[in-house]
């Protein structure tokens, strides 16, 4: 209970805080030892500065990835389902807040729109909803798009590869697999019409899984949303 009450009053607080900094140094450890982890274009992750960090989705591992990569404190959202114990301690230490999947989830959104108003956390979603069972990136929903408009966030976009045949928590101690974690250049949604329609977020969201696609070797690719204008 204090804990908890704690982390109510301070967000992830330095309870969290300190958690996620040890996942992130254990899970950098199990790779080197166990696999290989290579991040580029960390450079473009802004400082100082939250984020919307978003993602093609290929496996379990992916959000502490991500997480790890961009190396600002971690908020996703993840299907309520998974928050049973012992796979909830893991998921609140990354800053995981439950999503009811299938419906409009109000509480799930302001909760995400107060995660950015901190200063300096990425906030990770998953456009396309669920992991690829083919490892080719498929089309997004527009819950990323309007966020960042609503709250004039910076979208990062980032492409993850080689986390596919990672699937279960065990291969988190041994990987023994090769994961590439390449970051894209930031960018806003600007010069919008006043009066926006579903035509103008599908638009926003098709460039924005452009710019995820951009970012993963061609077999990893849709050449349908390469081609779509």
């Amino acid at each position: 209970d204090g804990i908890r009450a704690l982390v109510r009053s301070r967000g992830l607080g330095d309870v969290y805080k300190r958690q996620f900094k040890f996942c992130e140094a254990g899970l950098k450890f199990t790779f080197k030892i166990s696999g290989s982890l290579e991040i580029n274009g960390r450079q473009n992750v802004p400082s100082d500065k939250s984020v919307i960090s978003v993602s093609n989705h290929l496996s379990i591992i992916d959000p502490a990835l991500c997480a790890t990569a961009v190396s600002k404190e971690p908020r996703f959202l993840a299907k309520k389902e998974l928050f049973r114990f012992p796979v909830s301690i893991f998921l609140k230490f990354y800053g995981a807040f439950p999503l009811n999947r299938g419906r409009v989830d109000i509480s799930a959104f302001q909760w995400a729109k107060n995660q950015l108003s901190s200063k300096n956390n990425s906030l990770l979603i998953f456009p396309e909803g669920t992991r690829s069972k083919d490892q080719r990136i498929k089309r997004g929903y527009n819950g990323a798009t309007l966020l960042a408009i609503d709250t004039e966030s910076i979208i990062l976009p980032m492409g993850i590869y080689g986390t596919e045949r990672i699937t279960n928590y065990l291969q988190f101690l041994f990987p023994s697999k090769k994961v590439t974690v390449n970051i894209g250049e930031p960018f806003r949604v600007t010069n919008l019409p006043q009066k926006k329609n579903k035509e103008i977020y599908d638009l926003v969201t098709m460039e924005i899984m452009k710019r995820i696609s951009s970012l993963l070797p061609e077999n990893y690719r849709d050449i349908e949303l390469d081609n779509s204008k």
